[in-house]
């Protein structure tokens, strides 16, 4: 490669995969190199598509020098195995969320990137907007004084058509997970990226309107370590959904976000900034995630790149991803037992 420039591959041709290669394609030291997927024909589109090499499989594209980064589209029962082939074979990696669907699969993820001396970013691209930088810059500087309650509540959309197509989605096997682990778990990030370590869950998951084997309703009651509270709510069950809402309290303030707009800001002492709060982007990802922006995936895509050119950890790396994991898998613990759950993370 060039000095300074990073080479990526991809791997899966699924929807996701575009926003990757797009977003590949407006990093400024970033070269998309090439892709592949065990269907054919959707390589040989996508390779057309974007002038880059089509692999005939994981191993072609591992052994190729010009890739540095092996990025991981595929459904999320592959992710962890992916991740540490790609690891094993001393390539820095970006996988989709989640990193595993398991605790076991995201420790053995861990292991693979230190023994190999690589770096790995999850993707958790609600962390890079503005109005979370702002919420968690003003969070950091005490602004809201001691954290008392943290809340995120996600009802989603998902029809049954979207479950039925491509046969992964809905499955334990291959999805690991419903409305936390898919669609929820960037809200979970958030939350714990800004309120800190979850020290315990109780939660209630159901399966209420999709014929589907994971959950398309939950419900979780926090204890962070910190002792402040949170809630968690999602779905893929409620019509026509609605927007994603994250609202943390402290004894001094309160910020609420819709979506990537801040809609509440007051702060004691201070005059409200809710005035001042009138340019909003809009997004209807709560019920079509085809209807993503790529800016997220930009942004983070292109903090790995400087990642790697300034060795440095990336902002949500392998340790990062493996802590939403947790969380979930310890909501889908509480919910089967009946029982609270500590986290030991």
């Amino acid at each position: 490669m060039n000095r300074g420039t990073i080479g990526f591959g991809i791997v899966g041709c699924g929807m996701i995969s575009s926003w990757h290669a797009d977003a590949i394609l407006k990093i400024q030291g970033a070269r998309l190199i090439g892709i592949t997927d065990v269907n054919e024909k959707a390589v040989a589109d996508f390779a057309n598509k974007y002038h880059v090499k089509a692999f005939s499989s994981i191993d072609e594209l591992l052994k190729n020098d010009e890739v540095n980064v092996v990025c991981i589209c595929t459904p999320s029962g592959l992710h962890a195995p992916l991740a540490i082939k790609a690891a094993s074979a001393g390539k820095h990696v970006i996988v989709e969320k989640p990193m595993a669907i398991n605790r076991n699969e995201a420790e053995e993820v861990v292991r693979a990137c230190e023994t190999n001396g690589v770096k790995l970013a999850v993707i958790s691209q609600l962390r890079f907007t503005d109005a979370v930088s702002k919420l968690k810059n003003a969070v950091d500087k005490g602004m809201l004084g001691r954290l008392v309650s943290g809340d995120i509540y996600m009802k989603y959309h998902r029809s049954q058509e979207y479950y039925d197509k491509g046969g992964w989605r809905g499955t334990w096997k291959m999805d690991g997970g419903g409305a936390l682990l898919n669609q929820g778990i960037h809200g979970v990030d958030l939350l714990q990226y800004i309120m800190g370590p979850v020290k315990s869950v109780f939660a209630y998951t159901r399966t209420l309107t999709r014929k589907i084997e994971v959950e398309d309703t939950a419900a979780a009651v926090l204890e962070f370590r910190s002792g402040a509270l949170g809630v968690i709510q999602a779905t893929t069950s409620t019509y026509p959904g609605s927007p994603r809402k994250l609202e943390i309290c402290g004894d001094r303030g309160t910020i609420a976000l819709e979506e990537d707009n801040i809609v509440n800001w007051v702060i004691e002492g201070q005059e409200s900034l809710n005035r001042e709060i009138t340019v909003r982007t809009t997004s209807s990802a709560f019920m079509d995630p085809k209807s993503i922006s790529i800016e997220g995936h930009v942004r983070q895509i292109g903090d790995m790149v400087n990642a790697i050119q300034l060795d440095r950890r990336p902002l949500v790396d392998e340790y990062e991803g493996k802590k939403t994991v947790e969380i979930i898998m310890a909501i889908y613990e509480s919910s089967k037992s009946g029982k609270q759950v500590e986290i030991g993370i």
